[in-house]
């Protein structure tokens, strides 16, 4: 058996290849809707939160306040996103952002793209060798959740 040191070396590279694919798969896309990279990511946090302020898109993405706002601007111009109203009983202070129609298409339209390339990649392995990877990366992503969480990361 390899080494625990060889495993997460693996999982490294394995990283970086999706990674990669994700971005060259997504490539053509992305320049029909007139988005960056950094953009795309911003509007695909959106499908998974609904609706986000700029401080937490800010907290997932890594980067300054500042790069988030011109991200979110340019989003808004394109009609990707928009600024969601709130009611009473939320801070007003507080802005959020969610999807618009197009925004959704983008991502629908992104997740056809890399759901396909999905069936190709496990059409071969049997419905339990899919289950159990399954099994394991929801082990590692709780893991990984709770350690951000944990360490205010």
């Amino acid at each position: 058996m390899q080494n625990i040191e060889q495993h997460i070396d693996f999982m490294g590279h394995f990283l970086e290849d999706i990674n990669s694919m994700v971005a060259k798969l997504l490539e053509d896309l992305r320049h029909e809707y007139n988005v960056s990279m950094e953009q795309s990511r911003a509007v695909l946090l959106l499908d998974n939160n609904k609706s986000l302020t700029l401080s937490e898109i800010t907290e997932k993405q890594g980067v300054n306040k500042a790069a988030i706002s011109r991200r979110v601007k340019k989003l808004i111009n394109l009609d990707l996103i928009q600024w969601e109203k709130q009611n009473a009983s939320v801070d007003q202070r507080l802005k959020y952002v969610k999807l618009t129609p197009k925004g959704r298409e983008y991502i629908e339209r992104s997740k056809k793209i890399i759901s396909e390339v999905a069936v190709y990649l496990v059409q071969d392995l049997s419905e339990k060798q899919i289950e159990d990877t399954a099994d394991n990366l929801s082990i590692i992503d709780k893991r990984i959740k709770e350690y951000v969480k944990k360490n205010q990361l």
